[in-house]
């Protein structure tokens, strides 16, 4: 019995052959635990995100900071995974970070490209229409009664069709068509000018008022056997008539503002009414080759004109005008004169040739025989 316990004392602690194990196991744990995990593969992902940045942010610069915060906050979860002990590792996290990234890269990629789609076709219907536009408004500046207010309207919307272009050049339709919007306004002034001189040719009291004219001159022609001229100023032709039946007509050009109707000096408008030749110049007597001078103003030119003075609407300064001819030194494609009617001066011998003083000179916007 004694041997039995002298022996079991004598035996080495099982704990003494065991730890160099323990210590092993403990260093081994220690190491893993202290180093670093491989770092996940996001660079494609970051790559995708930071080029959906560039493209965002020049028309939604606010999305562009939102995938910069998500951009962020992924950077901060792969460095939190790759730093992280292994017993605190989770990968759904750095997953879920730059799922969320690509994600909203994609969606704001996706809006801004159809954006840039519909701004595309939105500016070239808008640049169609310009140039239609553009078209319609250079030939009606050609028109009486433009002056420097639309010339300056044109000048605006041939500088914005100008600078559309370079944008929309430079990839930028969107800014091009407002550009244009603009332009297309500025060119809407020019149309609203020429609607509104051209109005008061579709009027039906006026259009009686000019036919009963015409007809009262023509009926003249025919009852005397003599020369009759009628004008039709939206035509822009001088008829000359003999016994009511025409014998020419020649192109003619009016004042600068000539299809209204003249009510005061310097108005540049071409008078309307029934008149007769008075004088007949040429040589020293006239500065435009040939001129037929009329009786305007006529005694209803007169009361309208004190008409107009009585409500304010011609201005107190303004005299009632006179000197209105039919004269020479025509042919400029375009309506220049302070008022006068002018023909080519080969034309013009024509006319002179046939008329005489007391000739009926009747004016009218327009009419049809």
């Amino acid at each position: 019995m004694l041997t039995t316990q002298y022996l079991l004392s004598e035996r080495p602690a099982a704990t003494s052959r065991r730890r160099p194990l323990l210590f092993a196991l403990v260093a081994a744990l220690t190491l893993a635990t202290c180093g670093t995990r491989p770092a996940p593969n996001v660079d494609p992902t970051r790559r995708i995100a930071w080029k959906a940045v560039k493209v965002v942010r020049p028309s939604a610069p606010q999305k562009a900071k939102y995938i910069q915060r998500l951009i962020a906050d992924a950077e901060v979860a792969t460095a939190a995974e790759v730093h992280a002990p292994w017993w605190r590792a989770n990968d759904g996290r750095t997953e879920a970070a730059w799922l969320r990234v690509a994600r909203a890269a994609a969606q704001a990629t996706r809006t801004v490209r159809a954006q840039q789609i519909q701004a595309r076709e939105r500016y070239h219907g808008q640049l169609v229409a310009s140039k239609e536009e553009l078209a319609r408004a250079r030939a009606e500046l050609r028109e009486a009664g433009m002056g420097r207010r639309e010339s300056a309207a044109i000048t605006r919307a041939l500088v914005g069709l100008s600078t559309a272009e370079k944008l929309a050049a430079q990839g930028d339709h969107a800014r091009a068509s407002d550009k244009l919007i603009a332009a297309r306004q500025s060119l809407g002034v020019i149309h609203s000018s020429w609607t509104g001189v051209h109005a008061r040719f579709s009027d039906k009291t006026l259009l009686r008022t000019w036919k009963r004219w015409v007809d009262d001159t023509l009926q003249r022609s025919r009852e005397r056997g003599e020369i009759a001229i009628i004008v039709n100023k939206l035509q822009r032709r001088l008829n000359v008539y003999y016994r009511g039946l025409k014998l020419a007509s020649f192109p003619a050009e009016l004042g600068a503002n000539g299809l209204a109707r003249k009510d005061h000096a310097g108005d540049r408008a071409t008078p309307e009414g029934m008149y007769r030749v008075v004088a007949l110049k040429q040589g020293k007597a006239t500065k435009y080759y040939k001129a037929l001078l009329i009786n305007y103003p006529n005694d209803e030119d007169r009361a309208r004109y004190a008409q107009g003075k009585a409500r304010g609407v011609i201005p107190s300064r303004a005299g009632i005008g006179n000197l209105i001819e039919i004269h020479g030194d025509g042919g400029q494609g375009r309506d220049w004169t302070d008022g006068c009617i002018a023909l080519t001066n080969d034309d013009m011998d024509r006319v002179f040739a046939r008329v005489h003083q007391g000739t009926p000179v009747t004016i009218v916007g327009t009419y049809e025989q």
